[in-house]
């Protein structure tokens, strides 16, 4: 019998497929994944993230960021939130108009992942003070730092009420958490920065990481694409042998799909599914659903490098 979310997706990949370009399936399958949480039958979602996708060329134009392509999955997700186009230009607008009067750091995609983290969470313009203010409390070093989480971060915490100390306490707890439980120390700031928004089972925690480790031994393609953090993330639930089970279950399933995706993708994808699968809850859903567009950007990132790399194998 295949699961609910798996089964769900596969509607949605399918619903999306018949309707994107060709040039955008890869994004597509990402915008899919970014409507898991959506209620509506996957038919609605896709005729609804299109219209917000041409509402965003409209307000974006050629050259502003997110590309053209990628305006599909943000869409997707303000779609599965039940938000509009209009809702994202003006916390965008909010956004850059206060952190021009604060003199604050330039925010990645010119405040669009911040934007669309804040309005998907259910936030809007009176929390952008906030989200700056948290964003100074949560931001590393220059040489730690990966902007576009911290603004998603940054920016969820802002939607869902918490103050600056706040952030810092449950990003402090998870980073303890991880390293109780021997995750490598080079993984444990990516990870914290996913598991501080929901509950995290530091009994099982150690565990699960053992179990899911074990899981993908023997399976480098999905032991490469999700990567130790990734199964951080995943082990922060607890429930290590289901939740292994679900994430190999989940590849399989995405790389049946046809056309059939490359194997990093596949396997960001099957991650995702996974979380679905444990039960992420409201509000945590969205941050879940922009943890899937900064995966895109990372996929898209890995394919382009793999054809430059066959190019220049070849010549």
């Amino acid at each position: 019998m295949v699961n609910a979310v798996i089964e769900r997706f596969q509607r949605l990949d399918a619903a999306f497929s018949e309707r994107a370009s060709k040039g955008e399936r890869l994004y597509g399958r990402f915008s899919a994944l970014a409507c898991i949480s959506g209620e509506e039958p996957p038919e609605q979602l896709v005729d609804r993230s299109l219209h917000i996708r041409d509402r965003m060329n409209e307000g974006l134009g050629t050259w502003r960021s997110p590309g053209r392509a990628m305006r599909l999955v943000f869409s997707a997700a303000l779609a599965a939130s039940d938000r509009t186009a209009g809702n994202f230009f003006t916390v965008r607008n909010a956004l850059n108009a206060r952190r021009q009067e604060r003199g604050s750091r330039t925010l990645s995609h010119g405040g669009s992942c911040a934007a669309l983290a804040l309005v998907v969470a259910g936030g809007d313009t009176s929390q952008v003070d906030n989200f700056f203010d948290i964003l100074d409390e949560i931001t590393l070093p220059w040489w730690n730092r990966v902007p576009a989480r911290e603004d998603v971060l940054a920016a969820t915490f802002a939607a869902t009420g918490e103050t600056p100390e706040d952030a810092r306490r449950k990003l402090d707890q998870s980073r303890l958490a991880l390293r109780s439980a021997g995750i490598p120390g080079h993984h444990v700031e990516r990870a914290a920065q996913e598991i501080c928004l929901g509950p995290i089972n530091g009994g099982e925690l150690a565990a699960a990481w053992t179990s899911l480790n074990t899981a993908v031994r023997g399976r480098p393609v999905l032991r490469s694409g999700v990567g130790k953090t990734g199964l951080a993330v995943l082990a922060s639930r607890g429930r290590g042998r289901e939740t292994a089970d679900m994430l190999v279950s989940s590849f399989e399933a995405v790389r049946a799909l046809r056309p059939r995706p490359s194997g990093q993708v596949a396997a960001r994808l099957a991650m995702r599914l996974t979380q679905a699968q444990t039960g992420s809850t409201e509000p945590h859903a969205a941050a879940r659903d922009l943890a899937a567009i900064l995966a895109a950007q990372a996929a898209i990132i890995a394919v382009a490098a793999g054809s430059t790399a066959a190019i220049a194998a070849a010549s």
